[in-house]
């Protein structure tokens, strides 16, 4: 028999609305549930060149369990890039999924061009990294990947794409928890 619950994740801005919602399903009888979708989404108030404005990801925090199956769904709204250099070029790679791609804009892919990332997810200590292209203007881009944390604890995500303030673009919203940075929490 099935079971879903879903837990309900909201941030209303004036430039577009928020759809994040976690979707949890399971078995009636499991006490944990066996595969989880955690929806985030990439917010803008248009395009960002030269405008000072930065994007936002909602639904930063949120925890799940370990071995289960964890599906992370990304509607970017951004349609700028940060293309990615030096140290952070590995962040053009999908890392850590279940079977090694993510799924972009209806296409599956095992790498995204550093010249046409927009953002990242990713959770370095647990090995995990989600690409995420640049959105069509005036449109969204759905980027979904599955993963299985392998262990418990308090770990931290970031944007790898220098797309905040500072001379090399990873200062400001980059550096705040709840825009492109925040908590996932693995309890057993």
């Amino acid at each position: 028999m099935k079971n879903t619950v879903t837990k309900a994740a909201a941030l209303v801005l004036a430039v577009a609305p928020v759809l994040g919602a976690g979707i949890v399903s399971g078995t009636a009888s499991a006490s944990t549930p066996t595969h989880v979708t955690e929806v985030m989404q990439i917010l803008t108030t248009g395009k960002l060149a030269g405008s000072g404005e930065q994007p936002r990801f909602t639904n930063s925090a949120w925890t799940v369990h370990k071995g289960e199956t964890v599906t992370i769904k990304i509607v970017s709204f951004d349609d700028g890039s940060a293309p990615l250099m030096g140290q952070y070029m590995k962040y053009t790679k999908v890392m850590g999924t279940v079977n090694g791609t993510e799924v972009a804009g209806g296409k599956t892919v095992n790498n995204v061009s550093d010249i046409n990332v927009s953002h990242t997810f990713t959770i370095a200590s647990l090995g995990f990294n989600m690409p995420v292209p640049v959105a069509p203007t005036g449109k969204s881009i759905v980027v979904t990947a599955t993963f299985k944390p392998t262990k418990t604890g308090t770990f931290t995500w970031n944007c790898y794409a220098p797309c905040g303030t500072g001379s090399v673009g990873m200062n400001g919203a980059m550096k705040t928890s709840g825009w492109m940075t925040g908590k996932i929490k693995v309890v057993s």
